[in-house]
């Protein structure tokens, strides 16, 4: 690999070339292939603007498969064989802190694109986070539980670091408003059956239950617990809510609250939107045989894969020090899709928006 630095001005006709990682197949493929389809989009525009100081900039992509051994020989094939000096993504705290903390090590830029474990602050100076950390979720969630008037909380969460992050800052939130926190239950992924975890979550009646589930898992979750008449009296309140709507069936998670990321009110969340539906709307259903699933989270590729460009542009080399000097200069100069993508000095971002929405007839609506 070239960390020393190779000028980009070396071919004209010569790609510049960076790797990407999302969850294209299993329980978060859903997430995953929209995270591609933000990423395709932002490659489409940075070259047609004249690529990375005249040369096209090139995406090799790979799939984690929605776990961290395939994550990690993702990154090791992205890092060892194309010998990428920067990679995008993946979904997932669980997969992006063993690929952060590998590519760290090797030096090579990692963005994540849709990770939020406090403990990814920790990785070091070539991994950057494009989304907020789960302290910044668990308050604003728990915040919005509160409003409800429930004197008792628990909560069901994935049990990765991802999970626990929101788990810890929602029960801080909760106790700290002098309501009683009751549970906090974990689950593992991919099993076949959730009622042991249900009926021990709700056999002391909380009146507010925290979710905290990828797609497919959550879809069999809230089915199981409605099929067994088991709902909190005040309602299920849940984070990143684009996780999951689009596996459930809806009528097992009709009412549930939460907060979405990424919707915000700017010109450039509107040029994303328009962009996105003329490039993938009926053609890609043609395509593919299947209807678009957007999710939160390709907007935050998108961004992710004009910040690394902006950076490359400005570095002018392959020397991964330059690029992440130059992400941090970028970032404070750069206004997303996602809004405002300052970096603070451990390459987390500073600023995260949400909006507050409900699951009604299969669709996200703002609460109102």
């Amino acid at each position: 690999m070239l960390i020393g630095g190779m000028p980009f001005g070396a071919s004209a006709a010569e790609s510049v070339v960076i790797g990407a990682i999302n969850p294209l197949t299993g329980t978060n493929a859903v997430q995953g292939r929209d995270m591609k389809r933000g990423e395709e989009l932002a490659l489409d525009e940075i070259n047609a603007a004249g690529g990375i100081n005249g040369r096209p900039l090139k995406i090799i992509w790979e799939d984690t498969q929605s776990n961290a051994d395939q994550g990690m020989q993702a990154v090791r094939k992205l890092v060892e064989e194309d010998k990428v000096p920067l990679i995008i993504g993946s979904y997932s705290s669980a997969v992006s802190l063993p690929t952060g903390q590998w590519t760290n090590s090797k030096k090579v830029i990692q963005i994540s694109v849709a990770s939020t474990a406090p403990e990814l602050r920790q990785i070091g100076p070539y991994f950057f986070n494009v989304i907020g950390l789960d302290e910044v979720m668990g308050i604003k969630l728990a915040e919005f539980a509160l409003e409800s008037d429930a004197q008792t909380y628990a909560s069901l969460v994935v049990d990765n670091p991802f999970g626990l992050g929101i788990e810890v800052w929602t029960e801080k939130t909760i106790k700290k408003a002098g309501r009683q926190w009751i549970e906090a239950l974990r689950y593992k992924e991919n099993l076949d059956d959730y009622k042991p975890v249900i009926e021990n979550l709700f056999s002391k009646k909380p009146e507010v239950v925290f979710l905290t589930a990828y797609g497919t898992d959550a879809k069999l979750i809230l089915e199981q617990a409605h099929n067994m008449g088991l709902t909190p009296s005040k309602g299920w309140y849940a984070d990143y809510m684009t996780m999951w709507y689009h596996d459930v069936v809806p009528e097992k998670a009709e009412g549930i609250k939460g907060l979405v990321v990424g919707r915000h009110s700017g010109s450039r969340f509107k040029h994303y939107q328009d962009a996105y539906w003329k490039k993938f709307g009926v053609a890609y259903q043609k395509l593919y045989q299947r209807p678009v699933m957007q999710t939160a989270f390709g907007a935050y590729a998108y961004d992710a894969t004009w910040i690394a460009a902006l950076a490359l542009k400005l570095a002018a080399s392959t020397n991964t020090d330059e690029i992440a000097k130059a992400l941090h200069k970028v970032s404070s100069e750069c206004d997303g899709a996602t809004g405002d993508k300052s970096f603070d000095q451990d390459g987390m971002q500073v600023i995260e928006y949400y909006q507050r929405m409900v699951y009604q007839d299969g669709r996200l609506v703002p609460d109102k």
